[in-house]
């Protein structure tokens, strides 16, 4: 896979500011009270993690579950991502699934779900250290470039691919399968850091790059999992304090839509779905891909509403708009009757025609005999191709059916 074009997208500003309320009013405050959190407070527990494109703010995602969700039942996401609605369903005790059509995604979910017993989440930091210790005492002259090293190269200094590939390697040596998987997206968790690329959302060179010293890899990984150690361990001990048996998630690696998911077997669906023509999710981990050992062909192939295919033109706008209805169809058949199905979704862009998500949505849900009760809006500030700002709009919409 070559690497990504180059591009000056950048993410859209993803909290904060005036909510604009429509539909039924006490509904409509609910989905506002889900918006309105506060841009400058820390991520707490594993929520800040790892850096993800465009990912649900922790608050809303735990709102929506305690204020639309009622006492109990499954949760369920579609479009998992980085696995916020998964971790607020599991600070809840809620049973969870979560589906993605990415492996980084789900690892990422996965590790951040995590509720480690006894304190064991400290072996995360100590396998960190001494896999950091060994590693500077090797000789970076002995170790060939990995198999998948040719495919990236181009976005790292050549120490530091090899002390990546290096870390890696003994990564996949440590015993206990669970901390092999946490210690990976720690390790992806840096990566990006490492590279040429400017950010995860800006994936092209960074201008103003220097190479990264020798053995920065393997002080940036250690203290990355000296943190989440410490982060999994405010997980375990908020779910000790409140007297919350965590519930084992479910990640699936699947299509959205045409996964098959149990009729009726849901509380409540949260997803933030791929805003039309506003990311490519493929290109944002291309140098995660090798970590995971992803062929990233299954994602390329079912990504929904990516900004490459809208810059094509041609039917982009309306296959989106026909895997959207699907992908909902597929969500409220898996909904008990009456259940609440949440989309937090940005505004997009079709050309020079900008494609307003709520109308889009309403649509889809006309179309499928459910209904739009309400919704909440809020704009967003966007750069795209350098300083032009500009404003979209990102709503929190509930659909019912039933």
């Amino acid at each position: 896979m070559p690497p990504p074009p180059r591009r000056q997208k950048r993410s859209l500003l993803n909290t904060g500011g005036e909510v604009a309320l429509w539909g039924d009013p006490a509904l409509a405050a609910k989905l506002a009270e889900c918006l309105a959190v506060d841009p400058e407070l820390r991520l707490p527990f594993t929520h800040g993690f790892h850096t993800y494109p465009a990912r649900m703010h922790p608050h809303t995602a735990e709102r929506a579950i305690a204020l639309f969700g009622g006492k109990s039942g499954a949760v369920l996401d579609l479009f998992v991502g980085s696995g916020t609605v998964a971790l607020e369903a599991v600070r809840a005790g809620r049973p969870f699934t979560g589906v993605d059509i990415g492996a980084v995604a789900l690892e990422i979910a996965w590790a951040r779900t995590r509720v480690f017993r006894g304190g064991e989440e400290r072996l995360v930091d100590r396998e960190g250290f001494e896999i950091a210790k060994r590693a500077a005492r090797f000789d970076l002259r002995d170790m060939p470039m990995p198999d998948w090293g040719t495919e990236v190269e181009s976005w790292f200094s050549p120490h530091t691919l090899r002390e990546i590939a290096l870390v890696l390697d003994l990564i996949e040596a440590v015993k206990r399968e669970d901390l092999r998987r946490v210690l990976r997206v720690v390790l992806s968790s840096v990566v990006i850091r490492l590279s040429k690329q400017a950010s995860d959302s800006v994936t092209v060179v960074d201008r103003d790059w220097k190479p990264w010293p020798p053995r920065a890899t393997y002080r940036l990984f250690s203290e990355k999992c000296k943190e989440t150690a410490q982060s999994l361990g405010l997980l375990a001990q908020d779910m000790r304090d409140r007297g919350v048996k965590p519930v084992e998630p479910e990640f699936w690696l699947e299509d959205a839509r045409v996964v098959k998911l149990p009729k009726g077997a849901f509380a409540i669906g949260v997803s933030s779905p791929p805003y039309p023509g506003t990311y490519d999710y493929v290109f944002h981990h291309f140098l995660r891909y090798p970590l995971f050992g992803e062929d990233p062909g299954f994602a390329r192939a079912n990504e929904i509403g990516a900004r490459r295919e809208f810059k094509k033109g041609g039917d982009a706008l309306k296959k989106y708009e026909s895997d959207m209805t699907q992908c909902v169809k597929n969500a409220l058949d898996a909904l008990a009757p009456g259940a609440p199905l949440l989309l937090l979704i940005g505004d997009g862009r079709f050309g020079t025609r900008d494609v307003p998500a709520a109308d889009l949505v309403r649509d889809i849900a006309n179309r499928l005999g459910a209904r739009v009760p309400a919704g909440a809006s809020q704009q967003r500030t966007e750069w795209s191709f350098g300083a032009r700002a500009g404003k979209k709009a990102e709503h929190f919409i509930l659909v019912t059916r039933g």
